[in-house]
């Protein structure tokens, strides 16, 4: 939810996004701040390069699936607290103490979001993990990526197992199996030996 904008003073001629992260749907956006045409078309650019991150198989909310991965997400937080580190005090500084509270805020949620990756990642690589739970069937390529992380694979060993290339077990995880045929998708269950079972229900009443 976007909160009221608040007033920084001579800094800005308008008002500005309280510091915090703030989650939003682009209705939410659109609706609160794409008020002039030319915020409509800055929206409307933003809008698209969303929409093209998602049919790329970009996630709001990606997951680490390899080694290389974690080292450079520990390494991505070891930088960011530096960054957090240098930040000025709000009261010695010459930068307003609403700014400075807005970076700092950033990088605290930034770090925080980093290491439940981190800490989600060494959950599955523990070997401790053997249930995972889908809400449909789009949680099924997550669900393989965990599964295969949680029995110690690697990508290269899941190739291996299925006759296949490291790089292609790169793409259909970096894509979330998109391109994956059904067939490959009972391929790669069987390989891990997952059982999946799940109700499927129909909604509403009568026809389509």
């Amino acid at each position: 939810m976007i909160p009221r904008l608040v007033d920084i003073g001579p800094l800005s001629p308008w008002a500005v996004l309280p510091p915090g992260v703030h989650d939003a749907t682009l209705a939410e956006i659109e609706m609160r701040l794409a008020t002039t045409s030319h915020r409509r078309r800055l929206f409307e650019g933003f809008a698209r390069a969303v929409a093209a991150l998602e049919a790329a198989g970009c996630k709001v909310d990606p997951m680490i699936a390899n080694e290389k991965q974690y080292r450079s997400t520990r390494a991505l937080i070891e930088r960011l607290r530096a960054s957090l580190d240098a930040l000025p005090e709000s009261q010695a500084s010459e930068v307003h103490p609403v700014l400075v509270a807005a970076q700092r805020a950033a990088l605290d949620s930034q770090i925080a979001e980093l290491a439940e990756d981190v800490a989600r990642y060494d959950d599955l690589r523990s070997g401790h993990v053997t249930a995972f739970e889908a809400n449909g069937l789009h949680d099924l390529p997550d669900i393989l990526i965990q599964a295969r992380i949680a029995r110690g694979l690697s990508q290269k060993d899941l190739a291996g197992a299925l006759g296949l290339k490291e790089q292609q077990i790169q793409r259909y995880e970096a894509k979330r199996y998109r391109s994956a045929s059904l067939n490959r998708l009972v391929e790669v269950a069987d390989a891990l030996k997952i059982k999946i079972r799940e109700t499927a229900e129909l909604l509403g009443e009568g026809k389509l």
